[in-house]
Parts: C-alpha cells; structure tokens; sequence
C-alpha cells in the first residue's frame, strides 16, 4: 500500500499565507517542475527521434557499463540492457565480451545523486527515493584507448527504473557528432592502407616469374593476413604460375648446368691433340667425353678424331711399348713437362702423360 505523507512546515505567516503556498505546492505537482519539491531533479529532456539517425559504421562495439557508487547499482544493469537495444536497433555491431576483440569500447558510467523533496513516496512502509541518474560515455578505441567521443544523458528514476529516452539520447548524440564514423573511416583507411603496402611489398610479378623457392614468399604473407583481401584472388594465381615458373627455371638451370659440365669436359678432351697425337693415350679423354655424352654436341667431332687418329696412335703405342724407361719418376714427370711446355694445354697434356707415363 502507498501512503502519501506532508512533512511538517514551518509557516509564521497567516492563514493567506498558507493558501498561497498550498497553492504553489498544488501547481508545482501538477506540472512537475522541480522549485516545489526544493530539489535538484534531473530536467525533462525532448524525445530523440531515432529514425533519424545515420547509418552506423562497420566497427564493432562491447558496451561496458560500470556504477560510480552504490546508488548506482539498481540502475546499471537495466541500462546495459537498454543500452544494447537502443544501439542494436540503431543498426551497431556489438560483441558480447572484450574476448570478441572489439575495435571500440563503450565504457559508461552510472552515477546517482539523491533527489531532496519535501514530501516522500512510501512503498510497504519503505521510503521510496528519487535519483538523479547521469550515463556518462564514452566511446574508446580498444587498439590505444584514445577517446574517439564523449557524451551525457541524465534521467529522474526510482527503484532502478530507467528512462528509455535518456538512454536513447546516448546513442542519439554519438550518432549526431559523427565523431565515430570519422573515426571508423580513418581506420578503414589506415587498414586498406596496410593492405596495399603487404600487397606492393610481396612483388606479385617477382612470384609470377619466380626463379627461387623464396620468390613467393611476400604474396604468401599477404594471403595469410588477408585470406579474403582485395588481392586474395590474384594473390593464389601468383602463387599457381610462380609454381609453374620456378619449375621450369629449375629444369633451364639444370639444362645449362649440364651443357656447362659438358663444354668443360669437351674442352678438357684436347681434341686438336687427338686428331695429331703424338703419345698413343691422346685420345683418353676424347674417349672419356664419348662415354658421357655419346649423343652431346660434340660427340660427332669426338668419333671422327678418333677415327681419323686411330692407325697413328696404334703405331705409337706400339713404340712406346718398345722404349724401356730408365729414368726414375721425378726424371719421367720432367720429361713430360719438358715434352708439353710449348701446347696451349700445357697443364692437361701435361698431366696426363705422367698420369699414364710415371705412375
């Protein structure tokens, strides 16, 4: 039961002076203005049109309502509440928890100051008090907790009893400022900024064309960071002809290494000296290509030296046999060096005459 009960006043003044404050008190009830109850409630605020509002950005928000004081407490959940259906219904992504990696915060605090009046409301003999409830906000980067925007609403409320409006004017004013949506814009920006610069670093075209294993290695970079990016699609194609690329400069390198190996072994043959021999083993290394690369380049040539050399070399073979060598091994290499000092491959022909003659 709700019981209605006039504090005492302290009037000196007669009994006009009575009805004219009666009257005041009465006129003061009836349109609510605050000068009756000799207190400081929180002023009626306009209702907030929220079909006004502008779209709200992509960056998703955890609201985080916190209470400055124990009078506080019966009002911030309840305005959590209406806090996350006034900006969900605004069309602004929220998260559950900070878990979610939000990219803003928006912490509000919730305050309440005792209103004074001269009569009190009682409910099953409890006095019912009124506070002046004040949602302090602000919206907070959760990258570097910089402060993107700030705003205030305040209602009259009792028994934890909110004002849907009040809460609605949060949302209402950080959606008016713009502050956000500049805030998300520049983000935005900095982020397909960062894109770009991952994307330019990785050399797309380095990939296409790789020569080495590593060539692909940026484009790879980007895809993990950005596996839905503006570039993702042209970023696997990269990856998928750099494959193909690689491959065959793999297979080229390998072709040129051989043809390289294979020039060394030619020139190392000393083919002028097989052709004109003037030792029976002047063809050995001719032999040696002809057993490697009996189909290479310069096999033909190979063949047609040994043919045209091989009745010479027979004969010469024949006169060696014949030659008993007295000479000890350093006399024998001597010989040899002596014997070659003047050939353009003088090192080989050289060494394979004590190869074959001192050993």
């Amino acid at each position: 039961m709700t019981v209605l009960s006039w504090k005492k006043l302290s009037l000196r003044a007669g009994n006009g002076a009575r009805k004219i404050a009666a009257g005041v008190l009465l006129t003061s009830l009836i349109f609510g203005t605050g000068a009756a109850c000799g207190g400081a409630g929180a002023p009626a605020q306009a209702p907030v049109d929220m079909s006004s509002l502008k779209p709200a950005p992509d960056s998703t928000i955890f609201i985080q309502v916190e209470s400055a004081s124990r009078e506080a407490n019966p009002f911030a959940e309840n305005v959590r509440s209406q806090l996350v259906a006034s900006f969900a219904a605004a069309g602004y992504k929220l998260v559950e928890s900070k878990q979610a990696n939000p990219d803003v915060i928006a912490r509000v605090t919730v305050s309440a100051v005792e209103e004074t009046s001269m009569f009190q409301t009682q409910v099953n003999g409890q006095v019912q008090k009124s506070y002046t409830v004040t949602l302090a906000t602000s919206l907070l980067s959760s990258s570097d907790a910089a402060v993107i925007d700030q705003t205030e609403s305040s209602f009259s409320g009792e028994g934890g009893k909110i004002d849907k409006n009040a809460v609605d004017r949060v949302v209402f004013n950080l959606n008016k400022s713009g502050k956000l949506e500049k805030w998300a814009s520049s983000v935005q920006e900095g982020i397909q900024k960062a894109e770009e610069d991952l994307w330019k670093a990785g050399n797309v075209e380095g990939c296409t064309n790789a020569k080495t294993k590593e060539a692909c290695d940026g484009i790879e970079t980007y895809l993990k960071k950005y596996p839905t990016g503006k570039h993702a699609a042209e970023a696997r194609q990269a990856i998928e002809d750099g494959k193909v690329a690689y491959q065959k400069a793999q297979d080229e390198q390998q072709a040129a290494d051989a043809a390289e190996k294979e020039e060394a072994a030619w020139k190392a043959a000393v083919v002028d000296q097989c052709k004109k021999p003037t030792k029976s083993y002047d063809c050995s290394d001719v032999e040696a290509y002809l057993r490697k690369y009996p189909t290479g380049k310069y096999a033909a040539e190979a063949k047609t030296a040994m043919k045209e050399s091989e009745k010479k070399r027979e004969a010469l073979k024949k006169k060696e046999d014949a030659v008993k060598k007295s000479a000890n091994r350093a006399e024998c290499i001597k010989d040899c060096r002596r014997y070659y000092e003047k050939y353009y491959a003088y090192e080989i022909l050289a060494n394979r005459c004590i190869q074959n003659e001192c050993n």
